[in-house]
């Protein structure tokens, strides 16, 4: 399969140092990444591939000092190279992506939008070295519901069922999480989605708190066997009793968790975002090496005007759908320019609805490329399905299309509902 990218890119935006990282990127999502992906499914308990696989990215490529600041050993990426990146792990393996990328994501609590230097100083270390895997796990899924964490401006924590109580310099935390990436003995450390005060819809209430994974009273259980995703290892996580200090909470004034939350599912969505544009952009390469040699009636099957069509709907929406994208990326590094909070509700719709229109585009296009290749896109050795099995859950998780849709509602016409 050859490499294909002649789709637009925010070149001006680029640097040659960014250009050059994601280029790397590419080269060991080729190059490691493609020979075995056929394997991957197989190997969703033991991770015995996905292990080595991840060390690639996260030591050899050092991606684990990707959102870190320069001056403690990290990269520092702005979010339009970091995205790129994404893209090009997504080509490859959707899994793998999602377990590197939340990997880092996990910690954007304490870097955004109130930097806090005390864990800064305290994970970097850990963080921004390449011998030895350091990984992040957001828990932020309770037993009982995930959306009702996520939809921060309807419910403001009131449904969290996980709960931090202070005694003297320590926090005190007792809950059970479900779903989060990195789970099942992959993370070193867990950001965990929590309130102080059960029950009370209050911003000042929603707390973020970092709990190493070798914490007495941290329980993990086995992972999920899922449709896809096979990369993204997922497991219940029990916290009983765990203590830690009251210094690994994210933002220590009241209600700055809840900012921090709101950009970090900001993040989230644009990050998404570019992980479905990933998989977009494997289906063209996938469908376009098929209708070059594909011959139908005589004719190579791109040569049919009825494929030209289809082919024409796939590169349209890849081409809008990656406009879209990157001009959110943009806006996320450069909110003065823009007028806009990182942090705010304005952005959240946006990045809601960027997220929520792309990731139906990634449908739409894997089952056009599928049925453009009939029962081959349906094979193993076709790779389609894989994306197919893959893609689903991209659109479910931060809340799904029904929270997407909540919030962009809210802002865009005043609604109320929660």
């Amino acid at each position: 399969m050859k490499f294909e990218d002649k789709f637009s890119l925010p070149s001006e935006w680029l640097s040659d140092e960014s250009k050059q990282i994601v280029e790397s990127c590419r080269e060991i999502v080729e190059k490691e990444i493609f020979p075995v992906r056929q394997e991957l499914d197989e190997d969703w308990k033991e991770h015995k591939i996905y292990e080595k696989l991840l060390k690639k990215l996260m030591l050899d490529f050092g991606w684990q000092c990707a959102p870190w600041p320069k001056e403690y050993g990290g990269f520092e990426l702005d979010t339009i190279t970091y995205c790129l990146c994404l893209e090009e792990m997504d080509r490859g393996d959707s899994g793998l992506a999602t377990a590197a990328d939340c990997g880092n994501w996990a910690f954007m609590p304490i870097f955004a939008p109130y930097p806090n230097e005390v864990l800064i100083k305290k994970f970097a270390p850990l963080a921004c070295q390449t011998k030895k895997l350091f990984v992040g796990c957001a828990a932020i899924t309770d037993e009982r519901s995930g959306s009702d964490v996520e939809n921060i401006d309807g419910t403001h924590g009131q449904y969290i069922a996980t709960t931090a109580e202070l005694d003297g310099d320590e926090w005190v935390i007792n809950g059970h999480k479900l779903w989060p990436t990195n789970s099942g003995g992959v993370a070193d450390l867990f950001a965990v989605f929590c309130t102080t005060n059960p029950g009370v819809q209050d911003d000042a209430s929603f707390a973020i708190i970092y709990v190493p994974a070798d914490t007495p009273g941290v329980r993990q259980g086995d992972p999920y066997q899922k449709a896809g995703m096979s990369g993204d290892k997922n497991g219940d996580v029990w916290f009983e009793n765990v203590r830690v200090p009251k210094e690994n909470r994210a933002n220590l004034k009241p209600g700055d968790d809840a900012k921090a939350a709101r950009l970090f599912m900001n993040a989230g969505n644009i990050g998404a975002s570019a992980q479905a544009l990933g998989i977009m952009r494997n289906c063209y390469e996938l469908v376009k090496e098929w209708c070059d040699k594909r011959v139908v009636g005589g004719k190579i099957l791109k040569e049919h005007s009825m494929t030209a069509g289809v082919l024409a709907d796939i590169a349209m929406m890849i081409e809008v759908s990656r406009s879209d994208t990157y001009m959110k990326a943009r806006m996320m590094d450069n909110p003065d320019a823009y007028g806009i909070d990182p942090a705010g509700k304005e952005f959240l719709a946006k990045t809601r609805a960027n997220k929520l229109f792309v990731t139906d585009q990634m449908t739409i296009i894997i089952n056009k490329a599928m049925d453009l290749m009939g029962s081959h896109g349906y094979a193993r050795e076709g790779h389609i399905e894989k994306h197919w099995r893959d893609s689903k859950i991209i659109s479910l998780w931060m809340g799904g299309r029904g929270l997407a849709k909540l919030d962009i509602a809210r802002w865009f016409y005043d609604c109320k509902t929660f």
